[in-house]
């Protein structure tokens, strides 16, 4: 059986967590339209929709990380992609910790990347933040798990 959330989708791709704190608010939104822009410097781009509460915490820090789950992770991407961060705290059922920077880390993740909004571009119903990376965590103990992939939800 086809899963629901790969039906009619262009490519497969990986899964990941976008995690951005606002002062006491947080949010964690799963999203599987992001990649790598540049080497040099470190850059990579994430397309969100404007009615997104992630939107809108980004749009007022300037900062978020982008979490790339593996493939035991689904039930966290599941969850983060069907509940709203407006009617819950999903950060709080998360095992986070803060990077020497202050960025929201996930522990488990193959990897966790915070980063500085470089440019936000309005591309129709979504806009691309493109964003410097500033600092970084991989999991070598994870290296042995794959991405954890649109199909796999």
């Amino acid at each position: 059986m086809e899963s629901p959330y790969i039906a009619g989708s262009i490519v497969e791709s990986a899964v990941a967590l976008v995690l951005v704190e606002a002062g006491p608010r947080s949010n964690a939104m799963t999203v599987s339209f992001f990649s790598e822009v540049a080497h040099h410097p470190a850059a990579l781009w994430v397309s969100i929709s404007p009615s997104a509460h992630t939107h809108s915490l980004i749009e007022e820090t300037g900062r978020f990380t982008l979490a790339v789950l593996n493939q035991t992770q689904k039930s966290l991407a599941l969850h983060c992609g069907t509940v709203s961060g407006k009617d819950e705290d999903k950060c709080a059922t998360l095992d986070l910790y803060k990077s020497p920077g202050g960025f929201l880390f996930l522990r488990g993740a193959l990897a966790s990347t915070g980063c500085a909004v470089r440019e936000s571009v309005p591309l129709g119903d979504h806009t691309l933040f493109v964003a410097d990376i500033l600092e970084s965590h991989l999991d070598s103990r994870k290296a042995h798990l794959r991405q954890l992939l649109l199909s796999d939800l």
